[in-house]
């Protein structure tokens, strides 16, 4: 009985560890220029963050949506069949345009505060 739950214990460590899925909060930001948002007035920087921003929270609910899927196929898989586990293949292509989306929120609060924009 040991060895069962011992057997358990180390599969749920293993299938907790294996996802290359992230969470939408783990995402972290990738740095962009500033260069080209110095040029805007800050009318036009509020415009870009108010689209960055829903592009962002569209992306966001993609990437949980994502996370969601994968952690929920990865259990099954390991359940069923745990070599094809090592197939899943994550949400890395939403999350690196969500860090992308969250560098540029960055760089354009950055840019305002350098052109003086007050909200």
């Amino acid at each position: 009985m040991k060895s069962v739950y011992s057997l358990l214990v180390i599969a749920a460590i293993v299938i907790t560890g294996c996802s290359s899925a992230q969470k939408s909060s783990e995402v972290q930001a990738i740095r962009v220029p500033i260069a080209p948002y110095l040029k805007m007035d800050c009318q036009e920087l509020a415009t870009e963050q108010s689209f960055v921003l829903r592009e962002a929270d569209a992306v966001r609910s993609q990437v949980d949506q994502e996370y969601s899927s994968d952690k929920n196929t990865e259990l099954v898989t390991w359940v069923l069949f745990a070599p094809a586990a090592f197939f899943l293949d994550g949400n890395a292509e939403s999350a690196s345009k969500l860090a992308s989306l969250k560098g540029q929120l960055e760089t354009i609060q950055e840019a305002q505060k350098v052109n003086n924009c007050t909200r």
